[in-house]
């Protein structure tokens, strides 16, 4: 640029008179560095249950994050599954707690990938059941041909997306063999749904059931189960893509130490009931892709019902 101003001078200025001015570089804008005030690490919360509950659960987490990792942090609690992870995709989001199919779109769109798994139950899978009354002449998935059925909702792993795909591999196509099926809206009232004999068979997660070993025991002794899925991955703790993985690091450390100490955990129960953490990796999620093709999902269309 100063060549090219030299050259375009007229005869006789030297560069030196009071109507020229030099031409300055433009100065780069500093780089803000994600954890800091002006540009903090954002958290996304899904409406996996009350949104109240989540907005009042996320100040405490946060609060424990900036203590632990001496980053700032912002919560970002979405009103659905798919709003998260297009804002993943466009850098507003940093962190997400996701459930497994959100997740496995984040990483197929964005490039997300998970850190962390939730723990409930003692356990980081879960599985998808097929159940019907002791006394319905069903003791095959293969029986359920011609019969009624009940999965729980339409977004559901264990309750209806496993499960169709599991009825797939028995040869028995929902859609064409059973008599009819119905979405009952929740685990629970799945299981009541068959108990009282309103459909012959019905899908849940392990165990619906022990909801009501207390008030309705004899459902165990008049219901069994002829199915069970693959494992089901369990919710997850998702990083963007150009996360650093330095503060990547510092996040992990974080929320693993706050789930293990007796004086904190009970803010990650208390937000999603999550008893504890554990390393998670891309390829734990392979099983949910093999349902997926199985069912030939649109899984941006299955995550956009969430």
């Amino acid at each position: 640029m100063m060549l090219l101003a030299a050259c375009n001078r007229p005869a006789g200025d030297t560069g030196t008179a009071s109507g020229a001015s030099a031409a300055k570089a433009p100065t780069a804008k500093p780089t803000v560095e994600i954890g800091t005030a002006r540009k903090p690490v954002v958290m996304a919360f899904v409406p996996s249950t009350e949104m109240e509950k989540i907005v009042e659960g996320a100040k405490p987490l946060m609060k424990l994050l900036e203590e632990k990792t001496g980053l700032k942090f912002k919560d970002y609690v979405a009103t659905s599954y798919i709003g998260v992870v297009e804002a993943m995709g466009q850098g507003h989001v940093h962190v997400a707690w996701l459930p497994t199919l959100a997740y496995v779109l984040a990483h197929q769109r964005n490039g997300a990938e998970v850190v962390l798994k939730v723990v409930r139950g003692g356990k980081d899978t879960y599985y998808g059941l097929i159940f019907t009354r002791t006394d319905s002449g069903i003791n095959t998935l293969e029986d359920l041909k011609g019969r009624t059925f009940a999965f729980v909702e339409e977004a559901s792993a264990s309750g209806h997306l496993y499960p169709r795909a599991l009825l797939l591999q028995h040869g028995i196509d929902p859609d064409k063999d059973l008599a009819r099926y119905m979405f009952a809206g929740g685990h629970d009232s799945a299981v009541l749904a068959v108990y009282k004999g309103n459909v012959d068979a019905g899908a849940m997660y392990d165990d619906a059931r022990d909801k009501f070993k207390d008030t309705m025991p004899e459902i165990f002794q008049e219901t069994k189960v002829i199915g069970k899925t693959d494992p089901i991955p369990s919710d997850t703790v998702a990083v963007a893509r150009d996360l650093p993985p330095e503060i990547v690091a510092k996040i992990v450390q974080a929320l693993m130490e706050i789930v293990s100490d007796e004086q904190t955990k009970h803010v990650l129960y208390d937000l999603y009931d999550i008893e504890g953490l554990v390393p998670a990796k891309d390829s734990d999620y392979d099983s949910v892709r093999e349902m997926a093709n199985v069912l030939d999902l649109d899984l941006e269309k299955e995550v956009g019902k969430g």
